[in-house]
């Protein structure tokens, strides 16, 4: 085992910066059926990375309650095994001691646990893909708000500078502890919101930028607090301001060919094309699983940059689907605008691949591109240009995806079963509750 690890240190600079550290701490990750990264602390002997993967914990792995998790199991058949992965060691960058954190397969029995988001993501990219040996890449950007005290930290607006993005100089500090854990970050800019702020991921294979996305959300929530700041991805803060967003950037690729990248300068392939009316096909069904919370719907309205409607076109920010602009072919893509921060990023994944694959796999005609800002469109005006509309809150998008055999097949029916339960209480939850609002409105009818 020792001399793989050596031509795995090899490869990876990354872990060669590692390498002379000690730790004496491992944090054994996995995820609940939203996406909520949990954690086991294991101590270790003061070792350097490669004692660290020698070490038996990766062998031998560590037992878990799954009944205590959202999504898992019942009580009564409840113990379940994580399995740490070791290509997914990563350093944490805001502990006071150096610290290690790996992402886990979940074991039920021997067997990977069906309701093993992560495993379920891995299985279906080698189903759908594996034969071909095509790679589906993603490129997401999760926005986020910065506050202090409940309220934004600044009044700054899209790509402001300080003074007024008071907060630049942290979140280029963040961007850099970023880095420090392999993350890869981008480019770095105040967003539309008072206080919102987006550092983009970079463009990589879908199971990776999953990985990366839920460390990414908890490494830049922990700095933030680390600093007196709440950082939150909650899809809609403020009634009057833009809500987070996570676009995903989304490309097939056969080892080194980008297989959207067009002969013709500026346009996508029909493979491209047909990956994307795939999505359109099962948009408002996916919309359940890339916008899960109540909360996410009071994003998906008109007039804050949010989709609203099935619809595509070319660098066109009121559509579902844009065509980005780019220079270098091989950068061909198109940015699904839908998806929000609180999703289960390898739910969304699955679903972004069933839904692309299956409009290849069956060929579905892409629609005529819109050019229009939908937002300004009547009723009459989009009933005429056959554009759909995306469901207006959780109630209605569950049922839309009730009836997507695809979809559902695609989550299997442990993690069907559970997060339409789930999901239904939250909406039972929610629109049973009695408000402010409902006082202010009612008491005197």
């Amino acid at each position: 085992m020792i001399y793989a690890f050596v031509a795995f240190l090899i490869k990876n600079k990354f872990y060669l910066n590692l390498v002379f550290k000690m730790y004496n701490m491992l944090e054994v990750r996995f995820v609940d059926i939203n996406g909520t990264l949990k954690a086991m602390n294991l101590p270790i002997s003061a070792q350097d990375i490669g004692g660290v993967i020698d070490d038996p914990i990766f062998s031998e792995g560590v037992n878990i309650d799954g009944s205590s998790v959202q999504g898992f199991t019942s009580i009564e058949n409840s113990d379940l095994h994580l399995l740490p992965i070791p290509e997914t060691l990563i350093e944490l960058p805001y502990t006071e001691e150096p610290k290690l954190a790996v992402m886990c397969k979940i074991l039920q029995n021997g067997e990977i646990f069906q309701g093993d988001t992560r495993s379920r993501l891995s299985l279906i990219i080698q189903k759908l893909l594996g034969k071909k040996d095509w790679k589906l890449k993603i490129g997401p950007e999760p926005e986020f708000f910065l506050l202090k005290d409940g309220k934004p930290i600044d009044h700054g607006r899209y790509a402001d500078i300080y003074p007024s993005s008071i907060a630049e100089g942290v979140i280029k500090r963040f961007s850099q502890d970023l880095t420090k854990a392999n993350l890869k970050p981008k480019v770095h800019h105040h967003e539309v919101g008072t206080g919102q702020y987006e550092i983009e991921i970079g463009h990589e294979e879908a199971l990776w930028t999953a990985d990366t996305i839920v460390t990414y959300k908890a490494i830049i929530r922990a700095l933030a607090a680390k600093i007196g700041y709440t950082a939150t991805f909650m899809p809609k803060l403020f009634m009057t301001e833009n809500g987070n967003g996570m676009h995903c950037h989304i490309s097939l690729w056969e080892g080194d060919n980008n297989l959207f990248t067009s002969s013709e300068e500026k346009n996508l392939t029909g493979t491209a094309e047909h990956f994307m009316a795939g999505i359109l096909e099962h948009a408002q069904a996916m919309t359940a699983i890339v916008a899960p919370t109540v909360n996410s719907y009071k994003r998906l309205v008109p007039g804050y940059e949010a989709p609203g409607y099935v619809a595509w076109g070319p660098m066109n920010r009121s559509a579902l689907i844009r065509i980005p602009m780019f220079r270098d072919p091989k950068m061909a893509r198109f940015e699904y605008r839908c998806p929000d921060p609180s999703c289960n990023p390898y739910l969304a994944f699955i679903a972004i691949l069933a839904a692309g694959m299956d409009g290849i796999n069956r060929n579905i005609e892409l629609p005529a591109p819109i050019r229009k800002n939908i937002f300004t469109l009547n009723r009459k005006e989009l009933e005429a240009l056959n554009i759909k509309t995306l469901p207006g809150n959780l109630f209605e998008a569950l049922t839309y995806l009730e009836s997507d055999s695809l979809l559902c097949e695609a989550l299997g029916t442990h993690i069907c079963r559970n997060f339409f339960e789930l999901k239904r209480d939250e909406w039972l939850r929610y629109s049973t509750q009695v408000t402010d609002w409902d006082w202010n409105e009612y008491l005197n009818v």
